[in-house]
């Protein structure tokens, strides 16, 4: 009796594999996908030498993985579900024309089901690896507004197409098979299925770390989900202060007295030489402010030379970028004015033409930029080229050794950032007084590249902030190269050394998956620090209030001397013997905007998650403590008002630029 009931099982499981082979080959293709990608993961981040959020293995047993199999189990049941009931519906369907129409229409859909998936997979794979992020629709949102297609295409090559193929051969391959060579192998991947279901669960039963969900979660389930937490299939009101923001106001930033003091701030200038200056402007990629000097894990301060420096020149210690990503922060350095406060980078618009650092000198300045990193991705080309900066040396035309680091799922590429300084530095003996050079670093940028013993504070582990240490110090000794040739060339009495980090950086503070500096808006991914060097200018002082990138430019013109419409620019500057505005401003590429107000209390709202708090950072300087903005109703609405207020604003003086022009 019990092997008539398993004859007829058989029978009927096979009459359902015969009859659902496009349904089962699906199944088994996206089982085989899912369950190639965990294997992926698992082996990359038990093997890999750049693991994503410092992950350490020695924390998780091998079956890990294991866990969150669930998730897998999720889509796989979801698509398979859903193609059952396609296959039902086409049953109902009578007209033969119509019915064909549906069936080679399912069909294309799931060859772009199963090509989506496979890309999906290995895309959230390389991101993590090389980006300490996964597939969301900010990196999506990103691409489409922030890189050019041009750099797109070069990750493009023959090979993909190839790979693109690997899931359509597969299913493929198990549709052509023999009928009890496929019903054999669908009962092998649901007995599988059946086996890593109940493994997941007698794993999850036992304590383990918490994982982010760039980890935990399917890549697909981790895509949609984020496009759901960001409300994009939601539709809302015009928001009222966008409206509201739009009113009254001259120049860029709104007026009256919620943004400024009743207060006609007093300007002691240095004293006039009868010389130009040259400038010299490092901008260090992703130094934050609390790594530079901390010598608290025992080892020596990681930059011993600009400590020193430091002391002699200006060093605004309480400052923050204007944004979290590197293109919008180099906008408001070189322009004296904020990025648009959304996820839009103005400054790689190709009609930016807001006057930058370099139009407001006067003619005769030689102005050249050096860096060892792909340009297209740090820096706001299109508004440096718009503003007369020509003379780019970027990792695609500098002639140096390359520095890559490989792994598994993709590479990491610069130039030698001893090389390049060297170039640098051979840049400035050549260059016609007065000049202006930019040098954009990369050392601090992740991998870290190890560049030997010579530079190691540290030794070498699995904590991408010991490399990180490391790496600030040999951009410490590179710094300590072009003051050495500056002072060699006998140029350091007549240049301005400006030394800034476009942003801060993060490693697992707040939150486990909070690492770089683009996932959130905490301290460590928006302190960095500034230090203006030229004694006869900037006697030694070290600044306590609340400063930003957009304050640098009007400082350096009134060191120099130069007007500026002050209307048009979102900065102000240092030498007021007091600052007249009451906020300073910044966006993060997560979608939150944050005020600080010159009582050190930060006040930020999302506009993704329509929520807001605040901390009291004199109280609370590790932000652990986030008060209700209840009590902080005027500067959360003076917040929210000028981010409406400036991004319409900006875009109107562009215009006037352009018609100027």
């Amino acid at each position: 009796m019990r092997k008539s009931h398993l004859r007829r099982f058989s029978i009927l499981f096979q009459n359902f594999a015969d009859s659902n082979r496009p349904t089962v080959a699906f199944f088994i293709c996206m089982f085989a996908l899912v369950l190639l990608y965990r294997i992926q993961l698992t082996w990359a981040l038990l093997t890999s030498s750049m693991r994503p959020f410092d992950f350490d293995p020695s924390t998780h047993p091998l079956w890990f993985m294991v866990r969150y199999f669930p998730y897998d189990l999720a889509l796989l049941l979801s698509c398979f579900l859903l193609l059952l009931l396609f296959s039902y519906f086409l049953t109902l369907v009578k007209e033969r024309r119509i019915h064909i129409f549906f069936r080679l229409s399912g069909f294309v859909l799931l060859h772009i089901v199963l090509i989506s998936l496979f890309v999906i997979h290995g895309a959230h794979i390389r991101l993590l690896f090389e980006a300490q992020t996964g597939m969301s629709l900010f990196v999506i949102q990103e691409l489409f507004l922030n890189v050019p297609w041009g750099e797109l295409l070069k990750f493009i090559n023959w090979k993909d197409g190839i790979f693109l193929l690997i899931p359509i051969g597969l299913f493929w391959g198990v549709f052509f098979l023999p009928s009890i060579i496929r019903t054999r192998i669908l009962k092998v991947s649901l007995g599988l299925v059946i086996l890593l279901s109940f493994s997941s669960m007698i794993v999850s039963v036992s304590k383990s770390h918490d994982l982010p969900a760039e980890i935990r979660l399917n890549p697909a389930v981790f895509f949609i989900s984020d496009i759901v937490e960001q409300g994009s299939f939601k539709t809302s009101r015009e928001d009222r202060y966008a409206k509201k923001g739009m009113e009254g106001g001259v120049g860029l930033q709104p007026g009256g007295m919620d943004y400024r003091e009743q207060i006609k701030p007093i300007k002691f200038l240095p004293p006039t030489k009868g010389h130009s200056w040259n400038i010299v402007f490092f901008i260090m990629e992703s130094v934050g402010s609390r790594y530079i000097f901390d010598a608290s894990k025992g080892h020596p301060i990681p930059m011993p030379f600009l400590h020193g420096l430091a002391k002699e020149s200006w060093y605004f210690k309480k400052h923050y970028t204007s944004s979290n990503i590197s293109t919008k922060a180099v906008f408001s350095l070189l322009s004296g004015v904020y990025d648009f406060f959304n996820q839009e980078t103005f400054g790689i618009r190709p009609d930016a033409n807001v006057p930058s650092l370099h139009n407001y000198l006067p003619k005769g300045y030689e102005t050249f930029l050096v860096t060892p990193s792909p340009i297209q991705w740090y820096f706001p080309v299109a508004f440096a080229k718009n503003g007369g900066l020509k003379e780019m040396h970027h990792f695609e035309n500098l002639n140096l050794k390359v520095r890559e680091e490989k792994h598994s799922f993709g590479r990491y590429i610069g130039r030698d950032e001893v090389q390049t300084i060297d170039f640098f530095n051979r840049r400035i003996q050549t260059a016609k007084e007065p000049f202006l050079g930019i040098y954009l670093s990369f050392a601090a940028h992740l991998p870290y590249f190890d560049y030997g013993s010579e530079y190691r504070i540290v030794a070498p582990d699995e904590r991408t902030i010991s490399r990180y240490y490391n790496n600030l110090n040999l951009l410490d000794n590179m710094l300590k190269r072009v003051y050495d040739n500056l002072k060699k060339e006998e140029l350091l009495e007549r240049t301005i050394f400006v030394i800034v980090g476009d942003h801060g950086q993060a490693f697992g503070q707040h939150h486990a998956d909070n690492y770089m500096h683009h996932r959130y808006s905490y301290n460590e991914n928006l302190e960095t620090p500034v230090i203006i060097h030229q004694p006869t200018l900037f006697k030694p002082k070290a600044f306590e209030v609340p400063t930003s990138h957009v304050d640098l430019l009007p400082t350096l013109l009134d060191a120099m001397r130069i007007s500026y419409p002050s209307e048009f620019l979102d900065g102000e500057s240092l030498f007021h013997h007091r600052l007249s505005r009451k906020f300073i401003f910044m966006y993060g590429h997560e979608g939150t905007i944050s005020s600080i107000d010159q009582q050190m209390v930060k006040t930020q709202y999302s506009l993704k998650k329509k929520k807001c708090w605040v901390f009291d950072l004199k109280a609370d300087p590790e932000e652990k403590h986030p008060l209700d903005c209840s009590s902080f109703s005027s500067q959360v609405d003076a917040l929210r008002k000028f981010v409406g207020f400036h991004d319409v604003s900006l875009v109107r003086y562009n215009e006037s630029i352009k018609e100027k022009k």
